[in-house]
């Protein structure tokens, strides 16, 4: 197994005093390469689990392994070289005001912190770099072979985002956790980062976990669909059982988990 997580642990305080215990002996395994979609209400814990998986929240006891090794204990900083993030917000994860090519060489610095620096801060790619990253974006259908030079912050939030997938390809990560990364997005963008998210997890050959609150990507996307409540994982469907589902059949197992917890509240 390419992610194992065993008796996760995590909770946090309430407003007004009392704690809530989100996560109890919580246990998830990804297969190398596997692409799993993560559904569930809001505050079901699914971007939680990401952040625990990503070291941005420290976990208050359990094992979470990529590839053998323990990451917790791990700073989110030390975890950079294996995992790679996209969040909602297009804005998060670009400087607006460097190229589309310093960029993709910052992302390139962070996550192989042995690679040289040179010039102004670093960033400023040379002949090589510029030609691999117009292969790279070129084999990906890309049409920015010759925005390089373009400031991130010029672009649509679509681009961005699409920009954001690429530079979190970059260093080939073992892990990509990708965080309702169309959510802000308009229909036609969505479609076109959902597309090439789906062509980078086969050229990575990565486990990727996506998180979404789109029924239509649920249902679409991923070879394994995952159901969380409350920090428990109610539902767990290969791709092959997905395809009898519907929108409304998903709706209906939000709406079912609601009715039992009403029916155990009068309980």
């Amino acid at each position: 197994m390419s992610l194992e997580i065993r008796g996760l642990q995590w909770g946090h305080p309430e407003p007004g005093g009392g704690w809530r215990q989100l996560f109890e002996g919580f246990n998830l395994t990804c297969a190398t390469g596997e692409f799993v979609v993560l559904i569930g209400s809001n505050g079901s814990g699914k971007s939680t689990l990401l952040n625990l998986i990503a070291g941005t929240l420290p976990a208050l006891a359990g094992s979470v392994c990529l590839e053998g090794r323990e990451l917790i204990g791990l700073s989110d900083h030390r975890r950079a070289s294996r995992i790679a993030r996209v969040m909602q917000n297009p804005l998060d994860g670009t400087a607006p005001d460097l190229t589309m090519a310093e960029n993709l060489r910052l992302a390139e610095c962070r996550r192989r912190p042995g690679l040289r620096w040179s010039g102004l801060l670093g960033l400023h790619p040379d002949a090589r770099d510029r030609r691999r990253y117009q292969e790279l974006l070129e084999e990906l259908d890309l049409p920015f072979r010759d925005r390089l030079d373009t400031p991130v912050g010029q672009l649509s939030g679509g681009q961005r985002q699409t920009i954001s997938l690429v530079m979190a390809s970059l260093g080939e990560p073992r892990l990509l956790l990708l965080d309702e990364h169309t959510a802000a997005l308009d229909p036609r963008a969505e479609a076109k980062v959902m597309a090439l998210t789906d062509r980078l997890v086969r050229r990575l050959q990565t486990t990727a976990l996506m998180v979404t609150h789109s029924l239509e990507q649920a249902l679409h996307h991923g070879d394994r669909l995952v159901m969380l409540h409350d920090g428990a994982l109610i539902g767990d469907w290969s791709a092959q059982e997905r395809r009898q589902f519907s929108p409304d059949d998903l709706r209906a197992f939000y709406g079912n988990v609601r009715v039992d917890e009403r029916q155990e509240r009068r309980g």
